[in-house]
């Protein structure tokens, strides 16, 4: 819109003054001159030449073939009657092509001004206008004839120019040069024609005017034969522009192709590449596996064969006896790491979920672990955090898991140095972590130091044994408890950091229970809670089947009627029907969370169940997730995990129980 504002007022610009010339013009207008070959003049150019319009493609507007009765009116006649014989020509031919009064004005406004501008430079370079013709085919008067001419077409074209330029957009160069350059020549020739006119009508009288119709004829057959050459030129470069899209559609299309076919082939390659390499690991691994399988056979083997030569009684009995038996754990722990592994990828594997002291069963690791790294002078310090509470796990697995972390810090680090084991909280979970100061991890193998059969040293020459699968057997026994694993490691010779968090349990309870899934707290407010809660009914949401299990537990422990759903959409199908005294969702659930639970809860009448006391129970524990959850609904926000008496006392005051 930013040319195109301009055209209204240049066109009225233009409209004010060529009224202004018309009016002057009528004003100067010599009446004594006035004749009948003016007459018959005017009525050429308003009956027969303003009629005979041809359009110009792609704008709004055509050209005249009157020009040449224009030029004549100006050599016979003078400025001001061709000033009002153009307007006349301008106001008719416009009437062909356009009923906008706005868009007539304006052309019978430049006829004016061009007609004008015309007779202005004609007379400052020659002179009286109306004594060219008699002066004979002189220099002077073929070069009035090209002034006359020259000046028409660039102030008529020059106009109309400008306006289309407004109109399209188009810089006025290319408008000009694209629609009105080719009419130069149609000036010229009427230009001529009217002098050599303006000459005969000297010598023969007016009747030599008949000596028009063959150039008019002329002029507008150039004129037709050259816009239908603009038009066959305008198709054909049409067709040669879809032409060119078409082409660039292919081309399109074949780079296509051929990036697709980059893409597989990088694909391929990439996936010949892994099979190669799972091959080679596979090899490397099966010769490990000989190799390890058959380090304690040797010495199974040896120490037997020299026992039975020995005799009963020998000295080396008792060391022989060792011997074995230590090739046959370490022969032991190789097949269990491999039917690990195989239960693992057949998903075969169970746990034994129970609540779990995790503290405990760091104890426990770390006194298997002693002798081994006692022998080799290694410290190994505990740190555990004693607010923590229980977890749900299984306990022989928690224990191996970290069993495998300590054997493998205590495998590759060096006499005289440090493990440490640290339990605590981390981002809402319950993290373990054992950091050594052994030879570190190179950032190249880091990222695969949990997957099966990966060791950084495969080579024959390595100074450890092992299969490689101690720690992808913690990676998938943790992800089985629901958690994950992480090593760190700043570099080779700088130590490294194994660690895995667990998730927090649905309800803390107390690491001093002997049942602690169906008993509450020691304390005599704990007790007297306990038996608060008889006769309510709870609803309990929560996608986890552990936490269901033990939220339920402890509250038909105190007396409650529970029921409890694994998602929100069974908890709405169900709440109108059994009318609980009390809901208690969880916030993250899949498919559909606890907001959108509670708001739907709350879209319910009171006799559905709308108006029941809601409690979220969840990990999310941050201040905004509380403020949240309060404003979606819930009347109380409860952290996971929430000890036994926190949960009781949390479902009965939504019950407005008093404990």
């Amino acid at each position: 819109m930013g040319r195109q504002r301009f055209a209204a007022p240049y066109m009225w610009g233009v409209v004010a003054t060529g009224a202004a010339i018309l009016l002057v013009s009528l004003y100067r207008l010599p009446l004594a001159r006035l004749d009948a070959p003016l007459l018959i003049l005017a009525l050429l150019v308003v009956a027969v030449s303003s009629n005979v319009v041809i359009r110009i493609p792609l704008v709004s507007g055509g050209i005249t073939v009157s020009d040449t009765f224009i030029f004549l009116t100006l050599l016979l006649y003078g400025g001001e009657l061709a000033i009002l014989l153009a307007v006349a020509d301008g106001f008719c031919s416009s009437l062909r092509v356009s009923r906008r009064p706005r868009t007539i004005l304006f052309n019978s406004a430049v006829m004016a001004c061009s007609t004008f501008i015309t007779a202005w430079a004609l007379s400052g370079c020659c002179g009286s206008i109306v004594e060219l013709p008699r002066a004979g085919y002189t220099g002077g008067f073929i070069g009035a004839i090209c002034v006359m001419a020259l000046t028409q077409y660039i102030a008529n074209s020059g106009l109309i120019a400008a306006e289309k330029s407004f109109k399209t957009g188009q810089p006025f160069s290319i408008t000009w040069r694209a629609f009105y350059l080719w009419t130069s020549v149609t000036y010229i020739a009427g230009a001529s024609a009217a002098g050599i006119i303006a000459k005969l009508i000297g010598s023969f009288g007016f009747y030599a005017v008949t000596l028009t119709a063959p150039i008019v004829v002329v002029v507008y057959l150039t004129y037709r034969t050259y816009l239908k050459n603009i038009e066959a030129s305008r198709a054909q470069a049409e067709q040669a522009e879809r032409h060119i899209e078409e082409l660039n559609h292919y081309l399109s299309e074949l780079k296509r192709a051929e990036e697709e076919r980059d893409r597989l082939f990088n694909r391929e390659r990439q996936a010949r590449n892994e099979a190669e390499a799972a091959n080679r690991i596979k090899d490397e691994f099966l010769a490990t596996l000989s190799h390890e399988l058959r380090t304690p056979l040797t010495s199974i083997l040896g120490w037997a064969n020299l026992l039975r030569a020995a005799g009963p009684g020998a000295p080396m009995g008792a060391r022989g006896l060792e011997a074995i038996e230590r090739s046959a754990q370490n022969q032991k722990q190789l097949i269990d790491d491999l039917l690990d592994v195989s239960r693992i990828i057949t998903g075969q594997l169970r746990l034994d979920v129970r609540q779990v002291d995790l503290a405990q069963v760091i104890a426990d690791a770390v006194e298997v672990v002693r002798p081994a790294a006692d022998a080799k002078r290694i410290q190994i310090s505990c740190e555990c955090d004693p607010a923590l509470g229980p977890v749900w796990g299984d306990p022989g697995r928690l224990q191996q898991v970290v069993w495998n972390l300590l054997v493998n810090a205590v495998k590759f680090i060096q006499e005289g140095g440090r493990v440490m084991v640290m339990l605590g909280h981390f981002d809402n979970r319950i993290r373990v972590s054992i950091s050594d100061t052994g030879p570190g991890i190179s950032p190249e193998f880091l990222p695969l130091v949990f997957d099966r059969f990966r060791q950084a040293d495969g080579t024959s020459t390595r100074a450890h044994g092992g299969l490689g699968l101690g720690l992808a057997i913690v990676r998938h026994l943790v992800e089985a408890h629901g958690g994950t694993v992480a090593a760190e490691s700043p570099g080779v010779g700088h130590g490294a950091v194994f660690s895995f968090s667990l998730p927090l349990p649905a309800v803390r309870i107390e690491a001093g229970e002997v049942e602690p899934a169906n008993r509450m707290l020691e304390s005599r407010r704990g007790q007297a809670a306990a038996n608060s809660l008889g006769g309510l009914r709870v609803l309990v949401v929560d996608d986890d089947e552990d936490a269901r299990i033990v939220i339920s537990a402890v509250l038909r422990r105190s007396g409650a009627d529970v029921k409890a759903f694994a998602s929100a959409g069974e908890a709405l199908t169900a709440l109108p029907r059994w009318r609980p005294d009390v809901l208690m969702s969880d916030i993250g659930m899949p498919n559909e969370d606890g907001y959108s639970l509670i708001r739907k809860v709350r879209a319910l009448t009171g006799e559905h169940g709308g108006k029941v006391p809601a409690a979220a129970l969840t990990a999310y524990a941050r201040d905004e997730d509380r403020t949240r959850a309060i404003a979606e609904g819930y009347q109380m926000h409860v952290a996971k995990p929430a000890s036994s008496a926190e949960l009781v006392a949390a479902v009965a005051t939504l019950a407005k129980v008093i404990v």
